[in-house]
């Protein structure tokens, strides 16, 4: 499967939400050879911009053998190592750093990319913006413990930052061809990932007329009167429409038919057929007065797929979208997909 690069910048302009920032907009006619010219691109602009705002900072707790009082006295400390006969003495302190986690990783991540092969101008850009990093600690990417980060209002502007930063240090996307502008090699956790981000981003910002509602991860309840062991579902997107409610899965595999044996008909994987009906069937069954369908959307791998059927009282699609042409082409097939 093969992706253009500049419409992988397009899809995660989308999946998080930078399509008016400005720091991005040059990107767009910039000449990304590889996806890592492409994410040290995007870090470097976000990282620029987070520059002129000014690092994050918080409250760090510091422990220093001072001659001024300062804090909180540390005095067995202070006894046992013998400062207080020489006029000093061990504290306690609270300090309002900017060496803190979020920005020693940035700084972790700009020295990764200082030794990747990526475009000369952006390993210079690499080595200017590291020059504002010089009182924030070095620390190794692979100690990194990337699941545990918290956001909130106050931080929530370094989240699509330090996701630039977990693709680069996990070396999750790499070239395998140098300079063929396409998608070659894929760790499988996170393209499915941004498929489904800007797939939602996507209807989110052309579906927003009053009559449509999307949502995502919208939990269904299972109609049973035992749930004991049973799995949580929860859709990917969810698109209402006065009485009509369309659940969409989106799937990212190397292949998108299945067949057990040579020779046999491709058809569709069952898992992800079963799964979708099993979505249907009990939304349909919790709000009896929607019309609920369900599709399966795939990136195109060889034959495109646009197939219909009507199975136990409702309509399921399976669809795919070829990722492989030009963008205002991906967006007029979308368009078409959600909206019919």
């Amino acid at each position: 499967m093969k992706i253009p690069i500049k419409n992988v910048y397009h899809m995660l302009l989308y999946a998080y939400d930078m399509l008016k920032s400005k720091e991005y907009a040059r990107l767009a006619s910039e000449n990304c050879e590889s996806v890592h010219d492409l994410l040290a691109a995007l870090l470097l602009r976000g990282t620029q911009t987070l520059i002129k705002r000014g690092f994050l900072k918080n409250y760090i707790s510091q422990t220093e053998e001072t001659a001024a009082i300062r804090g909180k006295l540390d005095v067995a400390n202070s006894l046992r190592r013998l400062s207080l006969q020489n006029a000093r003495a061990i504290c306690i302190f609270d300090d309002f750093s900017n060496n803190i986690s979020f920005n020693q990783i940035l700084k972790a991540t700009f020295l990764h990319l200082a030794k990747q092969p990526i475009q000369p101008n952006l390993k210079k850009d690499v080595r200017t913006v590291l020059a504002y990093f010089n009182e924030i600690s070095t620390i190794g990417t692979s100690t990194i413990k990337w699941d545990s980060l918290a956001f909130n209002r106050n931080n929530a502007h370094y989240d699509t930052i330090l996701y630039f930063c977990r693709l680069i240090c996990e070396n999750a996307i790499a070239n395998r061809n140098s300079g063929e502008k396409s998608f070659a090699t894929i760790e499988d956790k996170f393209l499915p990932e941004l498929f489904e981000k800007f797939i939602f981003a996507f209807c989110k910002r052309h579906l927003k007329s009053p009559k449509y509602a999307v949502y995502r991860h919208e939990k269904i309840n299972w109609q049973a009167d035992n749930l004991e062991m049973l799995p949580q579902m929860q859709t990917d997107i969810t698109v209402s429409s006065g009485c009509r409610k369309l659940i969409i899965d989106t799937k990212f595999y190397s292949k998108t038919l299945q067949s057990h044996y040579l020779g046999d008909n491709r058809k569709i994987i069952s898992a992800n057929l079963y799964q979708i009906f099993s979505y249907v069937k009990n939304a349909a069954a919790q709000s009896p007065n929607l019309a609920v369908s369900g599709m399966l959307l795939y990136p195109q791998v060889d034959t495109p797929l646009d197939k219909y059927y009507f199975i136990d009282g409702n309509n399921f699609f399976v669809q795919t979208v070829n990722l492989n042409q030009d963008f205002s082409q991906i967006v007029e097939d979308l368009l078409r997909i959600v909206q019919k």
